[in-house]
């Protein structure tokens, strides 16, 4: 048996958008004629230094030195260049109404503070699979061997069939005393009443495959609110552009629903209307966009695969036996396929499909994800008894 598949894909070209590049040496800083040293710059010292304080009248630093600081190697202070190679000191304690200042030709005397690395905290993700379905895929050809069975019996000592089971074809299996295999279910060949067995003692014929359970998050509907701009996801392949914000597929977005036929993007603290093409939403409640494809079956497409744990779906949707997921990878502009298998309540990884490039010309708005169809072979999970 086969199945259509379809798959969307963006037609309309992504908006190109090109940042100047900027070159910049960490280890070094301006020399003092520079603009940079007009407002203040957090620095270090990389020797010991003297400075002198003086006191301040009407916002300017008089010549009179009240006294000598020794600014010591690795301090950390604030500068900015007064003139000549006079330099002005914040950040060091001193007397009120006075500052520091020190006489420095060059730049050499301090370097920028070295930037922490910040790095935002993970997002603890986890897959959820169903762990109690022994599921595996044949890694290469296989030979099996079909023998009678009678009242629960296997009859070994006559083989009455003989096959083989191709790479990547999915199976269930059981290991029987012996150390040998036998298939118990899935993409098996035909018999009639008996049991294909492996002469194979070793199991790398045989991966086990994750059976992925569909995410337990849920908002109550893809559909924007018609009232005020609420969190939404951006929901088209093609990127949408508005100055430096580049939006891609599945990125956060506020959104409303105008009319039938507009929608609202508050993008960079501006609202934007958006014209809907192809009943084709620009932006969606959930981060899972939910199809109904030429196949009658239902089509979602998602940065995550069903188990991922950062998967949002509308709450109006229960998956059906066929239906197919889209995992979309923007970089690559291809799609990990899963289909649902409702015999194991979970969703089976069927390959990796690239959809054909098309030209088109640049645009800003009006983009649409477009159905495609294509043959991959069985859905079909069976188990032998």
């Amino acid at each position: 048996m086969k199945f259509q598949k379809s798959i969307m894909t963006a037609l309309a070209g992504a908006v190109l958008i090109t940042t100047p590049a900027v070159a910049a040496n960490a280890s070094s800083l301006p020399s003092k004629s520079s603009s940079y040293w007009n407002k203040a710059g957090v620095v270090t010292t990389t020797k010991k230094i003297e400075a002198t304080e003086h006191k301040v009248v009407k916002k300017k630093i008089s010549k009179k030195v009240l006294k000598k600081v020794n600014i010591k190697k690795g301090a950390k202070i604030s500068v900015t260049h007064v003139k000549g190679n006079v330099w002005k000191i914040t950040g060091i304690k001193t007397a009120k109404n006075t500052v520091l200042t020190t006489s420095q030709a060059k730049t050499t005397w301090m370097k920028q503070v070295a930037k922490k690395n910040t790095a935002k905290k993970a997002t603890k993700v986890t897959v959820n699979t169903n762990k109690n379905v022994p599921l595996y895929a044949v890694t290469k050809k296989t030979t099996v061997y079909g023998y009678a069975v009678k009242n629960n019996t296997i009859q070994s000592k006559k083989i009455i069939k003989k096959s083989t089971i191709a790479k990547n074809q999915v199976i269930l299996v059981r290991k029987l005393n012996n150390g040998q295999w036998m298939l118990i279910g899935g993409s098996v060949p035909e018999i009639k009443n008996g049991i294909w067995i492996t002469k194979t003692t070793k199991s790398n014929w045989i991966k086990r495959v994750p059976v992925y359970t569909t995410s337990k998050k849920t908002v109550p509907t893809n559909d924007l609110s018609t009232k005020a701009a609420n969190d939404a996801y951006y929901a088209l392949n093609a990127p949408i552009s508005t100055g430096k914000t580049v939006l891609k597929f599945g990125d956060s977005v506020k959104a409303m629903k105008i009319d039938d036929s507009n929608e609202m993007l508050v993008i960079g603290g501006k609202s934007y209307k958006v014209t809907i093409n192809n009943n084709q939403p620009y932006a969606i409640t959930s981060n899972t966009l939910v199809l109904k494809l030429a196949n009658g079956n239902t089509g979602l497409q998602s940065l995550y695969n069903p188990g991922d744990s950062r998967v949002i779906l509308p709450k109006t949707y229960t998956p059906s036996n066929g239906d197919q997921w889209f995992q979309y990878n923007p970089k690559q502009s291809n799609y990990k396929v899963y289909v649902y298998a409702s015999s194991l309540e979970g969703w089976l990884y069927r390959e990796v499909y690239t959809p054909k490039q098309t030209t088109t010309n640049n645009t800003n708005s009006n983009t649409t994800n477009n159905n495609q169809e294509k043959d991959t072979g069985n859905t079909n999970t069976t188990t032998s008894k």
